[in-house]
């Protein structure tokens, strides 16, 4: 029997899942074309996960069991915001690879006000928003904890099988390949802000970029870290043709567009049984908990 056979019959034995890739999702990381990747990698056994509470910090182990025995019995990778490191979801999984991508903390805070603005139907001043509770260290509470510091998140660091760079996005694809041993990693880019005005004219703003770093200084020290300990250990690690294999890579990439990666089979299939099955069927626990 094929290894693969034996552990998917442990998992079922035991209720456990065998083993799984959970994709910590930040705000404004690229994570909706991250998702795309694994969407188009395993179809049906991806699923972007919502916490059947919508109080809840995370999705739990508990949301993790049942949505496997009704909808993926076959799951192989989870992503969303509501998946955390410092979750119970170990106690579910017997192993689980983290997974996730940062980003220059004043470079996702500014982009995160100008999605806000175009899509998320805020309208604040830059300043009331930059200095709103949820909006400070987001990147650190993610990984950390709503009160995570950043000496939390860096010692979190060392859990995660993979922590892949926004502004590296190609080559931290070609690494996380690698590392989790993923199938085709072709993406067409998904969303693409209509202007980046706002984000151009904050930017260049000593005084709002000022006021980001300012709240942003865990974010800042765990970001720093990244950049100088964990990313060129991954670097280091996949061995000096990294360039060679991320410009293969982008060749490869340039043929596959949105449409084409939403008419793959296996993309068909992940849509399918998330829009008609798994996001209904959590709508309705989420609204019976609420109440």
């Amino acid at each position: 029997m094929l290894p693969e056979a034996r552990d998917s019959q442990h998992g079922a034995a035991t209720g456990r899942c065998s083993r799984m890739i959970a994709v910590v999702h930040i705000h404004k990381t690229a994570g909706t074309t991250l998702a795309s990747v694994f969407k188009r990698g395993f179809g049906g056994a991806h699923c972007d996960v919502h916490a059947e509470d919508p109080g809840s910090a995370f999705l739990s182990a508990a949301d993790l069991t049942r949505m496997r025995r009704r909808w993926y019995p076959r799951l192989k990778s989870v992503l969303g915001h509501d998946v955390r490191i410092y979750s119970d979801l170990e106690s579910a999984v017997e192993e689980i690879k983290w997974v996730t991508f940062l980003r220059n903390p004043v470079r996702r805070t500014i982009s995160h006000y100008q999605y806000d603005l175009q899509r998320g139907g805020v309208d604040l001043p830059f300043e009331e928003w930059a200095t709103h509770d949820a909006v400070s260290n987001r990147m650190t509470r993610q990984i950390a904890g709503p009160d995570g510091t950043a000496d939390q998140a860096i010692d979190l660091m060392g859990r995660f099988a993979f922590v892949g760079v926004t502004e590296r996005f190609d080559e931290s694809l070609v690494l996380m390949q690698e590392r989790l041993g993923l199938p085709d990693i072709r993406y067409g880019r998904k969303w693409v802000a209509p202007s980046d005005d706002t984000k151009e004219r904050l930017l260049t703003n000593p005084e709002a970029v000022a006021l980001v770093e300012s709240v942003n200084q865990h974010d800042l020290a765990l970001w720093d870290h990244v950049m100088a300990e964990v990313y060129p250990k991954q670097q280091a690690e996949f061995g000096p043709g990294l360039k060679t294999a991320t410009s293969w890579f982008q060749r490869r990439n340039r043929s596959m567009t949105v449409r084409r990666m939403y008419a793959h089979p296996r993309y068909i299939a992940y849509v399918a049984k998330w829009r008609l099955g798994y996001w209904p069927w959590v709508q309705r626990k989420r609204t019976k908990a609420a109440h």
